[in-house]
């Protein structure tokens, strides 16, 4: 990692998604046409991951990560909590090694949690919506977003969209992409500046998005890169 990129906290940056879904918490509750509850319990279930986040600070991002995994594993509210725990495993693995995150690894993370999360039933299938993460970033394209060509059950290190897929929806944010290309920035770097870009720039309403997963995915997802914004 480059000394003189900024680095981020996880804690910091889950108390922001935990600000962002708060102040939404009524309308993604009225978008829940079963409990009516969806945004109460992920209010909870992201305060429940920030503050073991928070716990663990002083330790490795992995580390710090497959802790909130396992605590929201076995006290999470909801069905959808169980979702998160893996998409928090699976970021903790992506980022195993890594003594701090960059900006880079928090897009990686918000990716990998995002894609974790069937837009409805039990499995990201495309025919059923896919996963949260493509939903959210479909709404960026106008459009909802296609299936990578990865398998419909992905494993472990499979996060549902590579970086060219992200891109290949993103349509406005393509634009930044180009921009921060030529200011010099890292393919990886200038892809993560192309989705930040469109969850923060106005060109994405998670709540329009008709369905309380996505809606709730999409604010934590806004509420985190505005937060890696705010450092830049």
């Amino acid at each position: 990692m480059a000394t003189n990129q900024p680095t981020y906290d996880l804690g910091t940056l889950f108390g922001a998604a935990l600000q962002a879904l708060t102040a939404h918490r009524q309308e993604v509750n009225d978008l829940d046409g079963y409990n009516g509850n969806h945004g109460d319990n992920m209010v909870e279930n992201v305060r429940l991951i920030t503050k073991s986040l928070q716990k663990k600070g002083s330790q490795p991002p992995a580390e710090a990560l497959k802790y909130a995994s396992r605590r929201l594993q076995a006290t999470g509210r909801g069905g959808t909590s169980q979702y998160y725990a893996k998409g928090l495993s699976q970021a903790a693995e992506q980022l195993q090694g890594r003594p701090a995150l960059d900006g880079a690894d928090v897009v990686s993370l918000v990716q990998s949690l995002l894609a974790a999360i069937p837009s409805q039933g039990q499995q990201p299938q495309p025919q059923a919506g896919g996963s949260v993460l493509e939903q959210v970033l479909g709404l960026a394209g106008g459009q909802p977003a296609q299936p990578s060509g990865q398998p419909a059950q992905p494993g472990p290190q499979d996060s549902g969209l590579d970086l060219g897929d992200v891109l290949g929806v993103l349509v406005p944010a393509g634009l930044a992409f180009l921009q921060a290309k030529q200011t010099g920035a890292d393919t990886a770097s200038a892809a993560g500046q192309a989705l930040t870009s469109a969850l923060t720039g106005g060109q994405v309403n998670p709540l329009q998005a008709g369905n309380p997963r996505a809606a709730a995915g999409g604010l934590i997802a806004q509420g985190i890169l505005q937060a890696l914004m705010s450092r830049r």
